[in-house]
């Protein structure tokens, strides 16, 4: 099987630690590359978090024409089809997105504003930062606060504590599923949770016709069924020429 790169792209409010579960399952042949999204966990603020804007940051940690594959999760899905399209550095050879929200109304938009503004908000502790972190990337009982997904979650600064995350990056747009799709030179394979309320097989199925449904999941199955991730990521590696 020809060596790729596997490019591991979190969701909106998370960080790479989330895909932890996913590595320790997953015997990958070539590199494995984890980054945090712009403005979350260890990475830099930018004050632009548009989808091309964190697909740009994210290609930074390969190297031009990387054979590469994704697998991203919700606004990391996004983000990977977005360098599917070729406009980027790593020459992507597929994609897997999981759990991206494909139908958005006016009121989702205006919500994600509306928390956007409410700027950073501080606790007096960790583990209150650590229960906001959980919350705001639908983690809430799904991880333990020792899991690598908190390692640079949150921080500290003059004995108060707040979420690593940009708030301004909660003031995301609708996809643009339909030319994303269109765009992608590679073979891109749709998925998410059976009780995924972001992602309905019905709303995927829009966008290809066989939607990867991990039973009984919700939102975040690459935590709450890793065996699953790391199969649906094996059999797309194994239709792929070489």
């Amino acid at each position: 099987m020809a060596e790729r790169t596997l490019l591991m792209l979190h969701g909106l409010g998370a960080t790479s630690g989330v895909w932890a579960d996913v590595q320790a399952e997953l015997d990958w042949p070539g590199r494995v590359v984890a980054p945090d999204l712009a403005g979350h966990g260890s990475a830099p603020w930018s004050g632009d978090y548009t989808v091309g804007a964190l697909a740009a940051a994210a290609s930074a940690v390969l190297e031009a024409n990387e054979p590469t594959v994704i697998v991203g999760h919700s606004l990391g899905g996004g983000v990977g089809l977005a360098l599917a399209s070729g406009f980027f550095r790593p020459a992507v050879h597929a994609v897997l997105g999981l759990g991206i929200k494909t139908s958005w109304s006016e009121a989702d938009v205006a919500g994600m504003a509306a928390v956007a503004a409410k700027g950073v908000r501080w606790v007096d502790d960790r583990d209150g930062a650590i229960t906001r972190f959980r919350r705001n990337a639908g983690l809430d009982g799904l991880i333990a606060d020792d899991h690598p997904a908190v390692t640079d979650a949150v921080v500290e600064d003059g004995g108060r504590w707040r979420v690593a995350q940009d708030p301004a990056t909660f003031a995301q747009q609708p996809l643009d599923m339909v030319g994303l799709m269109a765009a992608a030179q590679c073979p891109v394979a749709l998925g998410a949770g059976e009780h995924d309320a972001m992602a309905a097989e019905a709303e995927l199925a829009r966008f290809t016709d066989a939607p990867r449904i991990a039973a009984g999941r919700g939102h975040n199955v690459q935590t709450e069924d890793p065996g699953w991730v790391v199969a649906q990521l094996r059999d797309l590696v194994a239709t792929l020429p070489g």
